[in-house]
């Protein structure tokens, strides 16, 4: 039953498949689930039976909502994924060929968006669309990095207006008809779908409709000149160009969201000199002496920086995390995985913060940076580039956190 007429992709998807769900036999609430659908054996059974005959098989929503759940618990470079069980699953897999159009597609994440900032309780949300399929097509992808993103427009100087992470599709949408109102330092990027591997055409949704942009101008508690730099930054960070697998089943198009930590924002996008690299102009504000390093100034504009953000999220109602409560909330995690025998995996990298790293516990602790290849999030290539393996082999170079 289970030599997939001698398929090597057949065998590597069944072997994943028995792994997925061996997680969920093991798992106490999801493996009530699993026996009232005839047990263990019996699921397996059938999927082997699936594989056979079509190449793939189905995940029933039970499995999937499981199973995008334990993608999010086995993500090396995630801090929040002690709320794993509580990720809401919205299953879009079966939509008719003739219904997955870009309108479709628009409402159904302008209503994720909606949804996710919750009047500023950010509620992570996860929405999945039709899987890869056995030839390797895409039903549907997205171009953007996330849906809530800043334009990077170049200036005529050499420079750039706005994130210069987003200089390339700015240029892409540019080329492609975008014609925005305004090029500012935060100007909302628009949308562009890849349906059956053509690209739709470019949707400006925050410009129709800006109410689905949320965005938090900062200030700072005590330091006027601060809130005089007119900077801000959008609530939701919400992902949208990474693949989920569950089972070896990948899902290209999943758009997810949880919440920000404070210096993800004012320790890297704002902070970065490759990006909005406003510390010296946070400097300034603070009236600090920037011409020596050995000043610390960087450090300390970055500190109040970070202060600001925090401060203006809270004063919003905005849902946000800082890098000690999220530390001592993921060691909690790690020692109650410890405690059921299950090992976790992490990116030391990640999950120590760009900022007063060593006061928090992860930074004392060392992790196995190996993943857990058959259920988990990936990067992806785009695909205008050519197809890389499902398992990227180490010779060629591939990263294993890419598919």
């Amino acid at each position: 039953m289970n030599d997939f007429n001698n398929s090597t992709a057949g065998a590597d998807l069944w072997q994943e498949a028995k792994a997925f769900i061996s997680c969920i036999a093991e798992d106490k609430k999801a493996s009530l689930l699993l026996e009232r659908a005839g047990g263990m054996q019996r699921r397996l059974a059938s999927i082997a039976a699936e594989i056979e005959e079509t190449g793939t098989y189905s995940h029933t929503s039970d499995e999937l909502q499981f199973g995008a759940r334990l993608a999010w618990r086995n993500s090396n470079r995630c801090i929040g994924r002690h709320l794993w069980r509580s990720l809401e699953v919205r299953d879009f897999r079966d939509i008719p060929p003739a219904d997955l159009t870009e309108g479709f597609v628009s409402d159904a994440l302008k209503t994720h968006l909606e949804d996710a900032f919750n009047g500023g309780r950010i509620k992570s949300i996860i929405s999945v669309f039709p899987p890869r399929r056995v030839d390797g097509s895409d039903p549907v992808r997205m171009a953007n990095h996330q849906l809530t993103r800043y334009a990077g427009f170049r200036s005529t100087d050499g420079g750039i207006v706005g994130d210069p992470h987003s200089v390339q599709l700015t240029d892409q949408c540019l080329g492609q008809g975008w014609m925005p109102v305004n090029r500012t330092q935060f100007t909302p990027l628009p949308w562009q779908f890849i349906i059956e591997g053509q690209k739709t055409s470019i949707q400006d949704v925050f410009e129709k409709q800006p109410e689905l942009f949320q965005e938090v101008k900062l200030t700072h508690p005590e330091v006027a000149g601060i809130a005089a730099l007119n900077l801000k930054w959008y609530a939701v960070p919400l992902l949208s160009d990474m693949a989920m697998k569950i089972g070896g089943i990948v899902y290209p198009f999943a758009p997810f969201n949880g919440f920000y930590m404070g210096t993800e924002i004012g320790a890297r996008n704002l902070a970065d000199q490759n990006r909005y690299n406003v510390l010296p102009d946070v400097a300034e504000a603070l009236g600090l002496d920037v011409t020596s390093n050995r000043s610390l100034w960087r450090d300390r504009a970055m500190v109040e920086l970070n202060r600001s953000v925090l401060h203006s999220f809270d004063e919003a109602g905005i849902t946000i995390g800082d890098h000690h409560a999220l530390g001592e909330q993921f060691e909690a995690f790690c020692q109650s995985e410890s405690r059921k025998g299950r090992d976790v995996k992490g990116d030391w990298s990640w999950l120590s913060p760009p900022m007063s790293a060593s006061q928090t516990p992860q930074f004392h602790r060392d992790f196995d940076n190996d993943l857990v290849q058959h259920t988990n999030f990936f990067y992806q290539h785009h695909e205008s580039e050519q197809p890389l393996d499902a398992k990227p082999s180490k010779k060629s170079g591939g990263c294993p956190f890419h598919l």
